[in-house]
């Protein structure tokens, strides 16, 4: 009997800002811009690859997948609250999108206002809304405009089911998510999964989700065979681009599969090719960069029943290096990207100060040791606020570059950079903790989930730790700085006056403590992280009078060293000083 076939382009987590020419500013140089939304050259090579693929093959109809991460956070979204990239998803032509985390960063009402602007369908199988505070077995509700399960039956005959998953990570890195039930991702995908095949007669279910990696393979191996069999799971939130097979194990996301690292097979911005019936998930990248492109092949026996399918991957991991010469973009795709950049060009081309060393952002860095940027970020929000210690969670720093230094000779840092730099708007808010709970704090903050972005920068204390040691056991010694600017040890029995961002003053990311310690300062009478940068690095005269007059000047005198005698535009230098020391033993 011969064979069904179905093509797939699968892409996720565009949240992170590419890079395209923008306006002059200052004398006839071009500055560089981050935006959300690609360049739209780079969106042509997008859509050519993918209209390229659909065409290759006219025995197989082609469905666009999203796996979650469409509306923040960038710097567009930090002015336009999710509506810049509307445009563009419809443009890609999705045919079913699951959320991610960030979509809810505006909330969960936002989130239906922009879905319901788009015109394709969401589904999401494992979170439900709480109904006063306690679940509702008999009438559930999914978040946002979410799904159940969305059915898609094709030219060819078949019948395609999907679901969606959320990690159960999610209300931990997640401070605007509705109060929600978030399911067991093994125990929904099955039951979906049965559901689509016994009730719904599909003839391939495939999973998309938003989950970390060790999730996606518990579903992977739970859902191999039977009648819960899911063909294949298509994933984001990780941002790597990656495929596992049957009985694979590998939890690294950063290897493209077990035991391989991707800089080992990578070539020309893909990857090799490949091909068979055990391929159990793929995920493809991060901010159109990358893509992938599925050919699944359903087998029948003699009733015509789909017994199996087989699949040929090709993932790109940089849509650029792979094409060479960009396509051509379309005048309406160039108009339609315009718009959206003219929209936030001119609210934040101004320029905000310069720094004399360059500013170590990088992800990579920033969430596992200290950084000169960190550093800056926790020293102007202990100073704002007049306390003794300040926390700055490198997750909610999202520039990942490092920012070249402007002094002598370069251009001034923008208003732009400081959205790139805190994007969320987190309220920066002061609590009062024990000593004891300070410690847990800085465990929690070097735990084996520290890529997630809970590492801390801190300013005002000094911590020595190893990796080496048991989590929980890693921190050696911590001192507590001093009015006189000497130090001491930490007091377990005695209180702090913390500063630091509202996402884990509200207990998110293991930070549970802090949710329950008595606040000093308030979300009302808080000043969010962004504003403080703007309003730390503008004219003298922005803040003369107000409850933070006096906290923005103070800020102030630890970030800024100086004044550009071309532009009068403050100037920053923050070090690493060793606040934070890793030992080998």
């Amino acid at each position: 009997m011969q064979p069904d076939e179905v093509q797939f382009v699968h892409f996720n987590d565009v949240v992170s800002a590419l890079q395209r020419p923008s306006f002059s500013i200052l004398s006839n140089m071009q500055l560089t811009i981050q935006y959300h939304i690609p360049s739209a050259a780079h969106l042509a090579s997008f859509l050519y690859i993918q209209r390229d693929f659909a065409s290759s093959n006219p025995r197989a109809q082609t469905l666009t997948l999203f796996s979650g991460d469409a509306f923040s956070p960038s710097l567009e979204a930090s002015v336009l609250k999710g509506e810049q990239i509307c445009p563009i998803l419809d443009h890609v032509r999705i045919s079913v999108a699951s959320l991610g985390n960030h979509d809810f960063d505006f909330g969960n009402a936002r989130l239906i206002e922009l879905c319901n602007t788009l015109k394709f369908p969401w589904v999401l199988s494992n979170a439900y809304h709480l109904p006063d505070g306690k679940a509702n077995e008999g009438a559930r509700r999914f978040l946002g405009t979410a799904q159940e399960y969305v059915v898609k039956q094709l030219e060819n005959g078949l019948r395609i089911g999907f679901l969606g998953l959320a990690g159960t990570d999610w209300p931990s890195n997640c401070e605007d998510l509705p109060p929600c039930e978030i399911q067991s991702p093994v125990e929904v995908a099955r039951r979906i999964a049965r559901h689509l095949r016994v009730h719904e007669r599909c003839d391939v279910v495939i999973g998309l989700t938003h989950m970390r990696l060790p999730e996606d393979l518990a579903v992977a191996a739970a859902t191999a065979s039977g009648e819960s069999r899911i063909d294949l799971l298509l994933g984001g939130h990780d941002h790597e681009v990656l495929r596992r097979f049957k009985g694979d194990t590998d939890l690294i996301s950063e290897h493209i599969e077990q035991g391989q690292h991707i800089a080992d097979v990578e070539k020309n911005g893909m990857v090799p090719d490949i091909e068979g019936d055990n391929i159990r998930l793929a995920k493809s990248g991060t901010d159109w960069r990358a893509m992938s492109l599925i050919r699944l092949i359903v087998h029948r026996d003699e009733h015509g029943a789909a017994v199996k399918s087989t699949v040929t991957l090709r993932q790109y991991t940089d849509i650029k290096a792979a094409m060479g010469e960009p396509a051509s973009p379309p005048a309406h795709l160039v108009q339609t990207i315009e718009r959206i950049h003219e929209r936030v060009g001119g609210l934040v081309q101004k320029p905000l100060l310069h720094t004399a060393t360059p500013l170590d952002g990088r992800n990579f860095t920033i969430r596992r040791q200290e950084t000169n940027l960190g550093n800056m970020l926790a020293d102007a929000i202990r100073a704002f606020y007049g306390v003794g210690i300040g926390f700055f969670n490198s997750g909610a720093i999202r520039i990942d570059q490092v920012l070249d230094a402007t002094i002598p000779d370069g251009n001034p840092l923008l208003v732009r950079d400081m959205f790139n730099i805190c994007p969320f708007g987190n309220a920066l808010l002061v609590k009062e903790v024990s000593g004891e709970i300070l410690r847990l704090a800085l465990e929690n903050a070097i735990c084996d989930m520290h890529t997630d972005g809970r590492f801390l920068q801190i300013s005002g204390m000094r911590m020595v730790a190893c990796w080496k040691q048991p989590q929980g056991s890693r921190v050696l010694d911590v001192l507590i700085e001093r009015p006189d600017g000497g130090f001491e040890p930490l007091d377990l029995e005695q209180k702090y006056s913390v500063a630091m961002p509202s996402f884990i003053a509200h207990g998110y990311d293991g930070f549970t403590w802090f949710a329950t310690a008595e606040t000093l300062v308030g979300d009302e009478a808080a000043m969010t992280d962004s504003s403080l940068l703007l309003t730390m690095f503008g004219n003298d005269g922005e803040v003369s009078h107000g409850i933070h007059a006096l906290n923005i000047e103070r800020a102030r005198a630890v970030t800024v060293v100086g004044r550009s005698p071309e532009d009068s535009l403050p100037i920053v230098k923050p070090v690493v000083d060793d606040r934070i020391r890793f030992v080998e033993v």
